[in-house]
């Protein structure tokens, strides 16, 4: 009986060793100090300058460009963007500036003029710089006015003058049907023609077309013999064909000028044959039959 009676105590002990044993011990983490960071040094407080008492005792600087553009940001936006040689110090030009006055109307006078660096760069002709460069601050940037599309001919003699000696169709239009939207645009072959080809690159037009005199046709060694095609199909279809050495010769080789028809004796001589040959048959094409698919021997 007396056992029974510490039996409960007996076993919360029990228990409580059974908890003790099961439960370990956590470590705590080692906590590591960050390195140490040496401070920058402090700025060196900017110099005070302390205004004078009076404004007008301060001493006066030349203005800069980026300051004349805080009041006058369009001009500055135009220089900047479209100025060309004309991006300088703003008073190279305007030695006079803020002295306009309405009832002296002195505008002329405080405005710089275009004779101050330029002479006569377009000849004696044309003097009005404006009446074209409406606008200095963007001099390269032309309007298409009649004053500058009536007067082609005064600064681009060259093109004129070509136009004018080798008729085409091209003489019959204005310079600006060509040459529109601005000054200096150089208009695609294709916004008037159509190539002689399917998918013909617009830069093969020139290699036998000079643009003002487009009728004089210049070949070089490098023409794409597909132009010739677009105008001779029958021809070059002939010629493509063919299983004679002619096949393997470039037009140009023989045509070295356009519409030249030339003689067989250019590549082959006077007498490729014998003479009583010669004197029977004195034109190559009647045995020949057809220069740009001659009869050759198959065996």
């Amino acid at each position: 009986m007396k056992v029974l009676k510490y039996m409960p105590l007996v076993l919360s002990l029990v228990l409580l060793a059974l908890l003790t044993a099961c439960v370990q011990p956590v470590a705590e983490p080692k906590i590591v100090a960050p390195p140490k960071v040496e401070a920058a040094p402090a700025p060196e407080p900017a110099p005070v300058v302390k205004a004078p008492a009076n404004p007008y005792e301060a001493k006066l600087v030349p203005l800069t460009v980026s300051q004349c553009g805080q009041c006058h940001t369009s001009y500055f936006n135009a220089i900047k963007e479209k100025g060309g040689r004309h991006q300088f110090d703003c008073q190279d030009c305007h030695q006079q500036f803020h002295a306009y006055n309405p009832n002296r109307n002195n505008w002329a006078q405080i405005m710089p003029q275009c004779s101050s660096c330029h002479t006569l760069p377009h000849g004696p002709k044309q003097t009005e710089c404006l009446a074209c460069h409406s606008n200095p601050h963007t001099p390269l940037n032309l309007v298409l006015s009649d004053r500058l599309t009536k007067n082609c001919a005064d600064c681009h003699a060259s093109p004129a003058a070509q136009v004018k000696e080798f008729p085409s169709k091209h003489t019959l239009v204005e310079c600006s049907s060509c040459h529109h939207t601005n000054h200096g645009y150089i208009p695609s072959c294709f916004e008037c023609h159509q190539g002689h080809y399917k998918d013909e690159p617009v830069d093969t037009c020139q290699t036998c077309h000079p643009v003002h005199k487009p009728l004089q046709i210049v070949f070089k060694g490098d023409v794409e013999l597909k132009n010739c095609s677009g105008c001779h199909s029958a021809v070059f279809a002939v010629w493509a064909g063919s299983m004679s050495k002619h096949a393997k010769v470039s037009c140009v080789s023989c045509h070295t000028q356009h519409g030249l028809i030339p003689s067989c004796s250019n590549c082959h001589g006077d007498a490729p044959h014998n003479a009583s040959l010669h004197a029977k048959f004195p034109n190559c094409l009647t045995c020949h039959l057809d220069p740009h698919d001659p009869p050759v021997k198959t065996r």
